[in-house]
């Protein structure tokens, strides 16, 4: 699977440098797509941040929408949403599909049978555009606790995303287990669904690196510190590892140093990766990190 990703990956390169317009990337999927309980979706978002880090090459747009299921007989079916038309309309080059959350409420996994079948002709509905999109298929990320809002940890881990990773291999699409990546970071789900700013830089992150084949194989760079007029500081790194997030800590012990995500919103301009930060408080160091 991993040489079916790279290819994948290199391909989607290939269109976008011989593309006389931006690739177009269209980001299907519910609440933790649409960026809900974050205080600026249209900038912390995972969509949002995947085009600051992406650049001009491409255009993304987020099509989530709160509550929405996989499912045709869900409580709220994404298939009769206007962003499932507009997201079709729009002819775009990729789409990552990242639904199946809500699925596990009890009232909607009734109708689980049908889920797999139901995945298969969202894809095959986006497959058959005049556009011929590549298509990633995107597993739930993990639920903490107990879950909420009805949403089950143990529907989602045991049944829906393997569910996902099977008919991925089986079909031949792209794979983002964000089920995998994300696990064991129950501080960036507050209310044990929704990622925040945190989580979604390592989302961003984790989806670049998907798009443009990870990052190159030598070991990431040291950052650089750039001084604004106090108390700012711009973190800059090289572009092509802009699938790393950049993590700090007030000290460093060894092994048990404790590190952080910097949630703050980075940009590339195709050679560097900036994001600014504030320096009030203790002092920092900074390291780049791939989740």
């Amino acid at each position: 699977m991993f040489v079916t990703r790279l290819t994948f990956a290199l391909s989607l390169i290939a269109i976008a440098s011989l593309a006389a317009a931006p690739l177009k990337v269209a980001c299907i999927g519910d609440s933790i797509t649409e960026g809900a309980g974050l205080s600026n979706p249209a900038v912390e978002s995972y969509p949002a941040r995947v085009q600051r880090l992406l650049g001009t090459n491409y255009v993304v747009r987020n099509y989530g929408l709160s509550g929405r299921t996989l499912l045709k007989k869900g409580d709220y079916p994404y298939w009769k949403e206007a962003y499932f038309k507009q997201s079709h309309d729009w002819l775009p080059d990729l789409v990552l599909i990242k639904l199946g959350t809500n699925d596990s409420k009890p009232y909607n996994w009734k109708h689980g049978t049908n889920f797999v079948a139901e995945f298969e002709e969202l894809v095959a509905s986006y497959a058959s555009l005049a556009s011929a999109p590549h298509i990633i298929a995107c597993t739930p990320c993990p639920v903490y606790g107990n879950g909420a809002f009805d949403i089950k940890p143990g529907t989602v881990a045991t049944n829906i995303a393997p569910a996902i990773r099977d008919l991925a291999a089986r079909l031949d699409l792209g794979l983002i287990d964000f089920h995998a990546r994300l696990a064991g970071h129950s501080e960036w789900f507050p209310d044990t669904v929704h990622p925040n700013s945190k989580g979604m830089a390592a989302m961003a992150a984790i989806v670049f690196d998907t798009l443009t084949g990870g990052p190159p194989s030598a070991p990431p760079p040291a950052v650089e510190l750039v001084r604004l007029a106090s108390p700012r500081t711009v973190v800059q790194w090289p572009a092509e590892w802009a699938g790393m997030v950049v993590q700090s800590a007030t000290a460093l012990r060894g092994t048990s140093t404790v590190w952080t995500v910097v949630e703050q919103v980075p940009g590339s301009d195709g050679t560097l990766v900036r994001q600014t930060n504030s320096m009030t408080g203790p002092a920092r160091v900074f390291r780049l990190w791939q989740p």
